[in-house]
C-alpha cells in the first residue's frame, strides 16, 4: 500500500524524530492512521536498543546492538502491528477481531482488541504453551484450540461470512492484510533515532511471515527518502534450517518464494515454511541475504542470551545464531555495526525456559549445607561454555 511520506511527514508532531523513547502513536501517519488522537496504545515502542558489553565481548563484535521487543507490552514485537490493525478496525467501523497464533501474535491481537473494545477470537493450534490462551482469556477475548490445518479456513469465514476484521500478515492464506506491518517501520524508525548520525551497517531478523523483515526495511527506506539518513543497511533474513524459504528463493534467483514442506524446526514462530515475496524484495533492495541457522546453533544461542540476562524465545534467537555463523564465515566484519532483532521474551515458551539451566539446589537450613554447595560450584562461566566452539 502507498503512503504520501511526505505528507505523513508533516502531519507527525515536532521532534518526533529527534527523541527516543515514547510509543509508536507519534508515527501514526506513517502507518495509515487517519487520526493519531484516536490511536489505541498499551504504550508499545521504545524499546531498548543497546550494546551489551559482556555478550559483545564474548562473540568479538563490539558495535553489536540489541534491539530488544521483548519489552513491549505483551512482550513481542507483534505489539507494533496489533497497535496499529486494532486502531483501523475501529476507525473503519469494526466491532469484532480475529487471529489465527502459534502464541506471540494470538495473545498481542488479543490485548489490543480489548484495549480497543473490540470482541475478538483467536485460534490457536493444539500445541501452543498454555500461557497464550490463558493470556487471551485474562483480556476478555476467546481462545479457540482447533487443527492448525483449518484455522485459516476459520479465520475466512469471520471475516468473509461474518464480517469480522482480520489481524494477520500479509501472505494470503486465504486473506491477508497490508495494514499491520505498517507497524513495524517504527522500529526502523527507532534504529534511526538512537543511532544516529550512524546507520546500521547490518540489520538481521528473524523471519516467518517477513512482515517485520519488510515493515523495518520500509522504516528506513522512507527515512532515506525524506533524507533523514542517506543509506540502509544490509537485511539479512535469519531462519532455521530447516524452514528457510526465503533462503531458498535467493539461492534459487527466483521473484517469488515457495514453500517450504513440511518444516520441522524448533523455533515454532518460524516453522510455517512460508514467507512474503516482498520481504524477498527487502533483502535485494538493501543488498542483504539470508543466513539458516541449524537448530543446535538456536539452542546455543538461546543458552548464550540466557546466560548473560537476556531469556528469548528461541525464534528470537534466530538473529544471534546467524550473527554468529556469519562471523565465523567471515561474511560480517568483527567491528560492522550490526543490529540484531530479539523479538520476544522466553518466559511464554516454559518447556525452553527449563531447557536452559539446572534444576534448584536442595539443601538443608544449615551453613555447612551451603557451603558445601558452594565449594562445589565449579566457577567455569556458563557463557565461556558455550563459545568454546565457533558454529560449523
Amino acid at each position: 500500500m502507498d503512503i504520501d511520506i511526505r505528507e505523513a511527514f508533516k502531519r507527525v508532531p515536532p521532534g518526533a524524530f529527534e527523541q527516543s523513547g515514547g510509543n509508536i502513536a507519534r508515527f501514526a501517519p506513517f502507518f495509515a492512521i487517519s487520526n493519531g488522537n484516536d490511536f489505541v496504545t498499551l504504550g508499545e515502542g521504545g524499546t531498548p536498543l543497546f550494546l551489551h558489553a559482556r555478550l559483545n565481548a564474548l562473540i568479538g563484535m563490539p558495535n553489536l546492538f540489541i534491539k530488544n521487543e521483548a519489552a513491549n507490552p505483551t512482550w513481542s514485537f507483534k505489539d507494533r502491528l496489533n497497535a496499529v490493525n486494532a486502531s483501523l478496525a475501529r476507525e473503519f467501523g469494526f466491532s469484532n477481531l480475529a487471529a489465527v497464533s502459534t502464541g506471540n501474535h494470538g495473545a498481542s491481537a488479543s490485548a489490543y482488541a480489548s484495549a480497543a473494545g473490540l470482541r475478538n477470537i483467536i485460534f490457536l493450534s493444539h500445541g501452543a504453551p498454555e500461557i497464550y490462551g490463558q493470556m487471551i482469556q485474562a483480556y476478555g477475548g476467546t481462545s479457540v484450540l482447533t487443527d492448525w490445518h483449518r484455522s485459516a479456513s476459520l479465520l475466512a469465514h469471520l471475516v468473509n461470512e461474518k464480517g469480522w476484521y482480520p489481524s494477520k500478515s500479509s501472505l494470503p492464506t486465504p486473506i491477508s492484510n497490508p495494514f499491520g506491518l505498517q507497524g513495524y517501520k517504527s522500529i526502523g524508525f527507532e534504529i534511526v533515532i538512537a543511532l544516529r548520525p550512524r546507520v546500521p551497517d547490518y540489520m538481521l531478523v528473524p523471519v516467518g511471515s517477513g512482515d517485520d523483515l519488510y515493515g523495518t526495511y520500509k522504516g528506513f527506506l522512507e527515512l532515506r527518502e525524506l533524507g533523514i539518513i542517506d543509506r540502509i543497511p544490509a537485511f539479512v533474513g535469519c531462519e532455521s534450517a530447516t524452514a528457510n524459504p526465503l533462503a531458498r528463493a535467493l539461492a534459487a534467483n527466483s521473484n517469488h518464494v515457495g514453500k517450504v514442506e513440511d518444516p520441522q524446526t524448533m523455533a515454532v514462530s518460524l516453522g510455517a515454511g512460508i514467507c512474503s515475496d516482498h520481504a524477498l524484495r527487502a533483502v535485494r533492495g538493501s543488498d542483504g541475504f539470508a543466513c539458516s541457522p541449524t537448530d543446535s546453533e538456536i539452542q546455543d544461542a538461546m543458552q548464550l542470551f540466557a546466560s548473560v540476562g537476556l531469556v528469548a524465545e528461541s525464534s528470537s534467537c534466530v538473529s544471534l545464531a546467524a550473527v554468529r555463523r556469519l562471523l565465523a564465515e567471515g561474511r560480517i566484519a568483527a567491528d560492522a555495526t550490526t543490529v540484531v532483532t530479539l523479538t520476544s521474551a522466553g518466559i511464554k515458551w516454559p518447556h525452553e525456559v527449563a531447557s536452559l539451566g539446572k534444576p534448584p539446589a536442595l539443601i538443608e537450613g544449615r551453613t555447612d549445607a551451603l557451603d558445601a554447595l558452594v565449594d562445589g560450584l565449579d566457577g567455569l562461566s556458563r557463557a565461556g561454555s558455550y563459545l568454546a566452539s565457533p558454529p560449523a
